[in-house]
């Protein structure tokens, strides 16, 4: 199984690549066309602000490929953090853009003045899809955001997270592809055996 990083330019992809070759993965970024055309398995990572990572990816003439493989060809697609964000229809984030719209929804603010906004720390995640969340031992990873998703369909959502009087998606899963808001790569042993649950569910 070759796993292909998309190398956007939005930082953190190094950190996703490290992790994933923990399990001796056959990994590696991936920038040009004939690399995502022969990847088994794509993920869509990154930090920052959604507006920037849709610039980003169609300035490297990506965005249609990448939607392309995964629409038509149903080639599996793991999406972190921002690169969850991104399957949504739009993100409200410095003014409305479009997403890729595999799964219907919106990318909105997090609103909650009880609570600290960047959304950045440790949360228990309550998940409900017994494969991707088997085998953990404490559920709690490390999130870093400010915009949250908002599927229209609740049958999506894999998993959720409290923070303050907000139960926000953790994780999403449609047909090939799954979404995950925290950061894996950033959550210790936890972290290692999801991608291992999410990879090992593609093959």
């Amino acid at each position: 199984m070759r796993i292909g990083i998309i190398n956007n330019g939005l930082g953190n992809v190094g950190s996703v690549l490290s992790a994933i070759r923990f399990y001796k993965y056959n990994v590696s970024l991936v920038e040009k066309s004939r690399d995502i055309k022969e990847s088994d398995v794509l993920v869509l990572a990154g930090v920052g602000n959604f507006k920037t990572a849709v610039s980003k990816i169609k300035e490297y003439k990506l965005w249609d490929l990448i939607d392309e493989e995964v629409t038509e060809n149903k080639k599996p697609v793991l999406g972190i953090c921002l690169g969850m964000q991104l399957f949504a229809n739009k993100s409200y984030e410095d003014g409305e853009t479009d997403g890729f719209g595999w799964i219907s929804g919106e990318i909105v603010k997090i609103k909650d003045k009880s609570v600290r906004i960047p959304h950045i720390g440790w949360n228990e995640v309550i998940g409900s899809d017994r494969h991707i969340f088997n085998n953990l031992r404490y559920n709690s990873f490390y999130y870093m955001h400010s915009y949250h998703f908002l599927p229209e369909d609740r049958e999506v959502i894999i998993a959720i997270t409290k923070y303050g009087d907000l139960e926000i998606v953790a994780a999403v899963k449609s047909s090939n592809i799954v979404g995950v808001q925290f950061h894996p790569e950033k959550s210790q042993a936890d972290g290692l055996r999801l991608y291992r649950n999410i990879l090992e569910g593609f093959k």
